[in-house]
Order: C-alpha cells, then sequence, then structure tokens
C-alpha cells in the first residue's frame, strides 16, 4: 500500500493503462455479435497484453531512473574474455549448420513418407519448401513486378528478398538456389548477431540459450525456408546492435532496408525512440545533456531514416501501377486482410478451431488455427513472464509488433511472423535460467519444430 502511496507516476500510468485496455474491450464486447468461447479468447488475450504493457512500463520507470548496470564481461576473468570464448562464432556457425542440414533432411523424409516421388533429391527438395509465398518472391526475382494476371497480386510482397535473389542469380542461375542460399547466409549472421546482442546484457550461457532458443521453435524452419524471414530478421538484428552501440545512422539504415523487406520493420523505430528517449533522460540526469545536444538532436534526425524503407515500397506501388497504395487495395480485395484489433483476431481465430474441430477438419485445425492461437498467446505470456528481465525497448518493439502483426484482419500466419520477433526468443532464454527449465524449453520446442515442419512439407495449411 505505501509503494502504491508513493509512486505516483506509476499508479498514473496503470489507471491510464487499465482505463484504455478496460474501454477498447468493452466497446469490442458490446458491438460484435459471437460466441462466448471468441468473447472469452479476446478477454483473455487483452489481460496478457495489458499484463505485458504494465510490466514493461513498471520495468521502464525503474531502468530509466537507475545507474546502468555493469557489462557482463566485468564478471568474467582473463580466461573467459579470451576471444575464442566471450566470442564463440564458430560454434554458432556450426550449431546454425547442422540445424540447417537437420531442417532439410527431416523435411526431405517426412515428404518422401507421404508418398510423392518428385524425380530426385533436389526435385523433392523444391517440392518440400516451394510453398505459401516463397513462388512469388521467386516470380519477383525472375520477372519484377507486372501488371497482368495473377502474378499483378506480386506487388503486396516487398522488394529486398527478391532483389537480393536476383543478385545472387548472376552466380548460380537458379532462383531457388539463390533463395535458399540468401535464407541460409542471413540466417547464419543473424544467428552471430543475436549471440552479440545477448551478450550486450546477459552472461555467455544465456546469450547462446537465446541463439537456440530463436533458431529452434517451432515456426524457425520459415528461416530455412525461400521467405523474407531471415533477411528481415538479420536487418533488424543489424539495426538494434548498431543503435545499442550509439552507431544511429547505420543503425537505422538498416532499420530502413528491414522496412523494405516486410511493413513491420517500420515498427523498429518503437525500440530506437525507446533508446533515444533513454539516452537522453540518463545525459540530463547526470548533467551532460548541454554537452550532448547536438548528437542527442542528430541521433534523433537518424530516426527518420527507418520509414524511408516503406516510403521506397510505397514509390515502387506508384511506378509500377499509377496508385502508392495498390498493395493495400489488393490486400483488402484479393485475401480480405486489413487492420484489425488484436485481440478480435484471437476471438475469431478460437471460433474457427472451434468450427473446424467439430467438422473433423484436423488438417485445418492443427495446421492452422491451432499453431495461430498457440503463438499468439505464448507469446504474451511469455513476454508478461519475462518483461521485467528484458530492456524496456525490447519490450516497447514486442509490443508494437504484436499490435500490428496479428491485429490483420485475415491472420494466417502468426507463428511465421512471431519467430522474426527477436524479443521472444531473449525472453524465452532468460526464463529458462535453469538446466531443468533448458532442457524441458528444448525438447518442447524441438518436438514442436518437427512436427510444425511436417505439417508444412505434407502440404498442411501452414502459412
Amino acid at each position: 500500500m505505501n509503494w502504491w502511496k508513493e509512486n505516483k507516476l506509476q499508479r498514473r500510468i496503470y489507471v491510464c493503462a487499465a482505463a484504455l485496455t478496460a474501454a477498447a474491450f468493452g466497446w469490442y464486447a458490446l458491438t460484435r455479435a459471437g460466441s462466448l468461447a471468441g468473447l472469452a479468447a479476446a478477454g483473455l488475450s487483452c489481460l496478457l497484453f495489458a499484463l505485458c504493457l504494465l510490466r514493461g512500463v513498471d520495468h521502464a520507470l525503474c531502468f530509466f531512473t537507475a545507474e546502468p548496470l555493469p557489462s557482463p564481461d566485468a564478471r568474467l576473468g582473463r580466461r573467459s574474455l579470451r576471444r575464442d570464448k566471450r566470442h564463440p562464432w564458430e560454434r554458432i556457425v556450426l550449431f546454425m549448420l547442422i540445424t540447417r542440414l537437420f531442417l532439410f533432411a527431416v523435411g526431405y523424409a517426412f515428404h518422401a513418407a507421404g508418398g510423392v516421388y518428385e524425380g530426385g533429391i533436389w526435385d523433392t527438395l523444391r517440392a518440400c519448401w516451394l510453398k505459401s509465398d516463397s513462388p512469388s518472391y521467386l516470380g519477383i526475382a525472375e520477372n519484377w513486378y507486372v501488371t497482368e494476371g495473377d502474378p499483378r497480386f506480386h506487388i503486396v510482397f516487398f522488394p529486398l528478398y527478391p532483389i537480393c535473389i536476383r543478385a545472387l542469380n548472376f552466380l548460380t542461375g537458379n532462383s531457388f538456389v539463390s533463395a535458399m542460399l540468401v535464407s541460409s547466409f542471413c540466417a547464419i549472421a543473424a544467428a552471430i548477431l543475436m549471440y552479440e546482442l545477448a551478450a550486450l546484457d546477459y552472461e555467455r550461457e544465456a546469450a547462446l540459450r537465446a541463439v537456440k532458443f530463436l533458431f529452434l521453435t517451432p515456426a524457425a524452419f520459415f528461416f530455412a525456408a525461400p521467405m523474407t524471414e531471415s533477411l528481415f530478421l538479420l536487418c533488424s538484428l543489424l539495426c538494434v546492435y548498431l543503435v545499442r552501440k550509439k552507431h544511429y545512422l547505420w543503425g537505422c539504415l538498416f532499420g530502413a532496408l528491414a522496412a523494405f523487406t516486410r511493413s513491420v520493420g517500420v515498427l523498429l523505430l518503437a525500440f530506437v525512440f525507446v533508446e533515444w528517449l533513454y539516452g537522453l533522460l540518463r545525459a540530463r540526469r547526470m548533467g551532460t545533456l548541454p554537452a550532448e545536444k547536438n548528437t542527442r538532436i542528430r541521433q534523433g534526425i537518424c530516426m527518420l531514416l527507418v520509414p524511408l524503407g516503406l516510403a521506397a515500397y510505397v514509390a515502387i506501388n506508384y511506378a509500377v501501377t499509377g496508385d502508392p497504395l495498390k498493395f493495400m487495395q489488393y490486400q483488402r480485395e484479393h485475401w480480405s486482410q486489413g487492420f484489425g484489433l488484436f485481440f478480435e483476431t484471437a476471438a475469431y481465430q478460437t471460433e474457427y478451431a472451434l468450427s473446424t474441430a467439430a467438422e473433423g477438419n484436423l488438417r485445418q485445425l492443427f495446421g492452422l488455427w491451432l499453431p495461430n492461437l498457440a503463438y499468439s498467446f505464448g507469446a504474451l505470456g511469455l513476454m508478461a513472464a519475462a518483461a521485467k528481465r528484458l530492456r524496456p525497448s525490447y519490450t516497447a518493439y514486442f509490443l508494437a509488433y504484436f499490435v500490428i502483426a496479428i491485429g490483420a484482419t485475415w491472420l494466417l500466419s502468426a507463428p511465421r511472423y512471431l519467430a522474426a520477433c527477436f524479443p521472444l526468443a531473449l525472453a524465452l532464454a532468460a526464463l529458462a535460467d535453469t538446466r531443468r527449465k533448458d532442457a524441458l524449453a528444448t525438447f518442447l520446442s524441438l518436438a514442436g519444430l518437427v512436427a510444425y515442419l511436417a505439417m508444412y512439407v505434407n502440404g498442411y495449411p501452414v502459412y
């Protein structure tokens, strides 16, 4: 009770956040027509989001006013600080190569077990992995954006990944090979970046756990597929790492590249802004703000670079179709896709899961609705539990990412989208901080990865 009376700022923030959350959910509950199960799912989603937000805000207020924590390196001896010990890149690369081979072998085996013979190993690999949005990216790489026939809808896909494929085609002469190489290279580079980023705040073993969980969770096989996830993750981690190291110009340029790869890349602004604000408040508290004024202004201006990636994509829409927002029209008309409320997504996905279960449509239930729901609720629960162990800027990025990515009005790819949201791996690594917890989390992640991959390569509705 004394804490509640003394911390007026926290109290006001809590009351405002609770009131806004309750008002949004109350409006939704009164204006929608749906099942009780859907309403309960929406309520749970809203509650978990509010819990994550409040715990994140509470931690941020303490974090912003406390002295910076010492580097994990300060607790290490000379032997542990050797480069091969503190920066085990070879070990990480080996882990990534083994997991790539494991995914290709397991995917091949499950596909072959389905009784479909594609004519050889290479043809089978192509049949395994060239699914979902992959053919569209290869089509853009080979023909760019067009305005006629079904390929005209390719304009809804962002261009940086196809550009990388086309560039590599000069060496390989094969778009599928180029796409797989781009994804694999970006995944390996992202693993190293993930370790280096985690090592800024955590000890070596925790940083290695973050890498492990990033690439062993059920939807992590998308980082090996010919899709944008690996490239987006790499650009995002480069942005975050460079901004953490105070290289705002380069960091925000990579943020722009992330936004040129996927629309949610622009949400890295949330991370950059919170980091910039933290630096500003710390300089003010230490009395160094007047001397650092110009630096802080330059850093603030650099933030404006991040949306340029999205702006460049909009410009391509205009150059190709004459309409800068053509992609939104196609998303709405062809895929029934638009912006919605994330807790409304929980409601309609729960209702679809129940209806498909009643119909006995197990392929759609286990391939689509249950993974979407498990990832959405699991991500919120994980971040709510770990919010006080993560940097506030990471929580801010996750919350913004979740609202936009999960708020889609016809969401089919929640696991794939959330797999590329790096704070989730940090959260899981922070929570699995004992040998037993780590072993359990690793086993469940790996089992989910194998099962989800099996459904993907055998034609389940996994997007």
